[in-house]
């Protein structure tokens, strides 16, 4: 540790143990390379000696510079990258990715519907074809930071998607059932940040610490969106859509920009001779004034100026059509057809209805996503051959008209050797959320007329 005195009398405690050499000397690219590795450093991107100059890599006070060695060259305006020598921009550690993210409207939006879904999608637990009760984690894994199971689902579909996997640990389990030697049930869980986990490959298994602190393998539950073969962290749609990511973002930031200057101009003011900078503002200042205070009267202009349209429209200038076209395919990367987020659509691909569309997200994104964390939950929370399975019919599901026609259908099959119908009146009532019959003999069924063509 050495100390040293500027100066303007400030007196700097420099703590860098890493520095091969202490030195007064004012030029910092003097300096023996930090322990970031070993070999030539490359310039205007590594650290070191060897690190560009300008603004941003030196801090000049009085006659002293001191120079920080992070990433010379980084862009403004963007987080550190991921941390470890194998990762690329857009996986493993680090919040680079979801910092731009964040500035990306579509991929937010994509995100936040897909979570929102698969969130307000009931679940059931099965054991065969035969409903079985889920534990009390059905209302809410961690009372303490989730209100219900949908902010639970939220916040793990969210992880998914933008940080390639979904890690959950136990906060609690229930009393052993021998004593101790084997652990309880798991009664309460949650979801972590990936960034702060460590997953590696350690004598045949798999180890996830935290840390110094290695998680029991029956406390966690690691949950990837997509794998390659010898890597052991979660791949997401960021990874094949951060350049559509980087491009959306510069693009929101150019039209923001645009905006904020005052927009388009729809014409120019062109003199017939050449003028000179305060010529130039005094035309422009009195076509202001003059435009303000003539109550809808023509604009009448000098022998000198004319005035002439521009010939790109606000729309060529904003860039709309490569917006859309990086927007939809941030949508396909995150299986969210581009109507559901008010993206336009390219080309004749139509939907019949609604319905449709919702069917399309659900087979394509919805169910996939729902499977992938339904079977690691179903094998890590339930006994074996217990699964969890949500229910998307809500969101499926035709209108009424439709469905009653189906309903109508099902309650006229008829099993001839037992008499039993396919579906029962208080079967469709219960699937339909209707009020359950009142017991009154011989009253007419009003709502099984109506949904079984009068066969009752």
């Amino acid at each position: 540790m050495a100390t040293h005195e500027l100066e303007s009398g400030l007196v700097v405690t420099d703590r860098r143990h890493s520095r091969a050499q202490e030195s007064p000397q004012i030029d910092p690219r003097q300096h023996v390379p930090n322990a970031n590795g070993a070999g030539v450093n490359t310039p205007a991107s590594s650290v070191g000696p060897t690190s560009s100059e300008g603004a941003g890599n030196d801090l000049i006070i009085g006659r002293s510079s001191w120079h920080a060695e992070p990433w010379s060259g980084w862009p403004n305006g963007w987080a550190t990258p991921p941390m470890g020598p194998d990762h690329d921009a857009w996986s493993g550690e680090g919040v680079g990715r979801q910092a731009t993210t964040a500035k990306v409207s579509t991929a937010s939006t994509c995100v936040d519907l897909n979570s929102r879904q698969l969130g307000s999608f009931p679940v059931y637990g099965f054991k065969g074809n035969t409903p079985v009760e889920l534990p009390e984690w059905r209302n809410s894994p961690e009372p303490e930071l989730f209100e219900g199971w949908a902010q639970f689902i939220q916040g793990a579909v969210n992880s998914l998607q933008l940080r390639g996997e979904c890690i959950t640990v136990v906060t609690g389990r229930y009393a052993s059932p021998d004593g101790g030697l084997t652990p309880g049930r798991i009664a309460r869980f949650t979801t972590i940040n990936p960034d702060i986990v460590d997953v590696e490959f350690i004598d045949g298994r798999r180890v996830v610490s935290m840390g110094e602190v290695e998680i029991p393998a029956a406390d966690v539950c690691v949950v990837r969106y997509q794998s390659m073969p010898g890597r052991m962290r979660g791949i997401g749609p960021l990874e094949w859509c951060g350049r559509s990511l980087l491009t959306s973002s510069a693009l929101e930031g150019y039209a923001s920009n645009l905006a904020a200057r005052g927009g388009v101009p729809w014409a120019v003011l062109k003199g017939r001779g050449n003028i000179n900078k305060q010529q130039a503002e005094t035309a422009q200042r009195r076509w202001v004034e003059g435009a303000a205070s003539r109550s809808g009267a023509p604009a009448v202009l000098g022998n000198d100026i004319d005035l002439v349209p521009v010939s790109f429209s606000p729309q060529d200038m904003a860039l709309l059509e490569l917006r859309e076209f990086d927007e939809r395919r941030i949508c396909a990367a995150f299986g969210v057809p581009a109507y559901l987020v008010n993206v336009a659509m390219a080309g004749s691909m139509t939907y019949a209805n609604a319905s449709q569309l919702f069917d399309h997200h659900w087979r394509a994104t919805l169910r996939p996503l729902a499977n992938l964390l339904a079977e690691a939950w179903s094998r890590w929370l339930l006994p074996r051959g217990t699964r969890l399975e949500f229910n998307p019919d809500r969101y499926v599901q035709p209108p009424l008209d439709e469905r009653a026609t189906v309903w109508q259908t099902l309650h006229n099959i008829v099993d001839p050797a037992t008499g039993e119908r396919a579906i029962s009146i208080a079967e469709i009532r219960a699937a339909e959320r209707f009020a359950p019959l009142p017991e009154q003999p011989g009253a007419p069924n009003l709502d099984a007329q109506l949904l079984t063509g009068g066969v009752v």
